[in-house]
């Protein structure tokens, strides 16, 4: 099986926008490229407010129709800590379930994008955290950062994490929540890379109203990340 691309980061980093937007540049590109979010949890709130599960919008960018069970497979009812939302609705995860999923996109499509849980100290199970999902894929890492004050220090950590893991991976700046204070911009992108002992492949601006086209967040992402781009079209070739 191709080691998947990984897309890593605390929640509200865009992850989802950020997967869905390579997907439509792969197709750009005449390449048949999935995505897969292996858990979604609050699945009770999106459906009272009316609103789409981010494997149906996943879906949407995906060809061949496929069914949200296979993007996602694991859903849970209420916005837990993975572990708890799927212990408080009675479901067990079962590693080579995903493992299965996993597999058959692997026959389906030319690549796999995984979104990853928030955080590499996320509990799966009682016995697995994502480090350790990260660790046996053994693939590709893109890792977002919002640039948000109160995240800087956990950034800091969890890059420290990553580097004692010898994990190599890629740095993406996602300015989410329109962040204006260019001091601060400036100051958590120079601590980072320094930090990291890397450079950011690229920030993407921030994007007013994301919409289910998603046609200016896109473009966003093919303007402001181009190398990291071309090298992930290159794993697939």
């Amino acid at each position: 099986m191709k080691s998947p691309v990984l897309i890593g980061g605390f929640e509200k980093t865009g992850k989802t926008s950020f997967i869905r937007a390579l997907l439509r540049i792969a197709a750009q590109k005449k390449l048949n490229y999935a995505a897969f979010k292996p858990f979604d949890t609050g699945i009770l709130k999106l459906n009272a407010e009316e609103m789409q599960s981010d494997a149906e919008l996943i879906c949407l960018d995906m060809k061949g129709n496929p069914m949200e069970t296979l993007v996602t497979p694991y859903f849970a009812n209420e916005a837990y800590p993975i572990e708890l939302s799927f212990r408080r609705d009675g479901i067990k995860i079962k590693e080579t379930y995903i493992q299965e999923r996993l597999k058959i996109l692997d026959d389906l499509y030319d690549y796999t994008l995984v979104e990853l849980p928030p955080s590499l100290f996320m509990p799966v199970t009682d016995k697995v955290m994502v480090c350790d999902w990260i660790k046996e894929l053994g693939s590709p890492l893109v890792w977002l950062i919002h640039p948000l004050d109160e995240q800087f220090t956990h950034n800091l950590a969890e890059i420290h994490f990553l580097k004692s893991l010898g994990i190599d991976f890629h740095l993406v700046l996602n300015n989410v929540s329109g962040i204006r204070d260019q001091d601060l911009l400036f100051y958590i992108w120079e601590k980072i890379e320094a930090f990291a002992d890397q450079e950011f492949a690229g920030m993407i601006p921030y994007i007013k109203e994301i919409d289910s086209s998603l046609e200016n967040f896109e473009k966003g992402v093919a303007e402001n990340i181009p190398k990291l781009l071309d090298e992930l079209i290159k794993i697939s070739s």
